[in-house]
């Protein structure tokens, strides 16, 4: 029996718990056994033979639950394929110096584990159901409001990882 894929996330608002869920489904098909879970909800990390790992970008870097998971971890992720990915709404436009600062939101997991690949795909922002902290940041930065996913980019990278990261 194969060993089982672990995606792990954290997320705010939903967002990307919907684009996790999306490459595990994509995994899935691929004919991987795939477990996708909040980060903060992984307590072993020894049945599974690789993991994908995301977070939203808030002010320009992941969340601090995904960092702390990759750090307390970073032992037994050194010993398996791992793939990081992160949600952010800069990244609706195609720039490059826009998808390098996304792509350096996950530096401080990078230095800890070396990922076999990356992805940064754009997220959702609906404003119904933010803390006011959030909203005034929003305000601040001028976010456009709007579903922005591409799940076709994502379920392609997932393919594309899937055949890095699938156990043998």
């Amino acid at each position: 029996m194969a060993e089982r894929i672990l995606v792990a996330y954290a997320t705010r608002y939903g967002s990307t718990a919907d684009v996790a869920e999306a490459i595990g489904d994509e995994l899935r098909k691929a004919g991987a056994d795939v477990d996708v879970k909040p980060v903060g909800e992984v307590r072993d990390l020894s049945p599974y033979g690789a993991a994908v790992i995301g977070s939203p970008i808030y002010m320009g870097k992941w969340l601090p639950e995904p960092q702390v998971f990759v750090e307390r971890n970073q032992q037994r992720l050194r010993t398996i394929p791992v793939a990081f990915f992160a949600v952010g709404l800069t990244v609706t436009e195609k720039d490059p110096e826009i998808l390098r600062k996304a792509e350096a939101s996950m530096d401080s997991v990078r230095t800890l584990v070396s990922p076999v690949e990356v992805g940064v795909f754009p997220g959702r922002l609906e404003s119904n159901g933010f803390s006011f902290a959030d909203r005034t940041i929003i305000k601040l930065i001028r976010a456009k409001t709007g579903d922005f996913r591409d799940l076709g980019a994502v379920r392609a990278w997932a393919q594309a990882v899937h055949s890095k990261i699938a156990p043998a």
